[in-house]
């Protein structure tokens, strides 16, 4: 879920509800995630500099908080990329994911 929230920072600073939707999208909807675990979770990134408040656009509702994805955050999403990876290449080494496919 952490890396799915960054990913969606890493297309554009959004609002916690927009994140939410674009989190649950790339999901696929298989694991629900609502407010009190995405808040709670971008309260943590926050705290690890991973993510930060920004201005929304002028015409936004001044009620919502945008988050952008910070040059750390950034370097963290590319590293669990990179590790993700690896354990996919290692999946098709181990003949549990066939080479070429992007699933089972």
């Amino acid at each position: 879920m952490i890396f799915a929230l960054l990913l969606s920072l890493g297309e554009a600073d959004r609002h916690g509800y927009a994140i939410m939707q674009r989190v649950n999208q790339r999901l696929g909807h298989r694991a629900i995630v609502g407010p009190g675990t995405l808040y709670r979770n971008l309260k943590e990134l926050r705290e690890k500099g991973w993510i930060a408040h920004v201005e929304g656009p002028v015409e936004a509702d001044a009620r919502r908080q945008y988050y952008t994805l910070t040059t750390v955050g950034r370097r963290a999403a590319a590293a669990e990329a990179v590790r993700m990876a690896e354990l996919v290449d290692a999946a098709r080494v181990e003949g549990i994911l066939p080479h070429g496919s992007r699933s089972a």
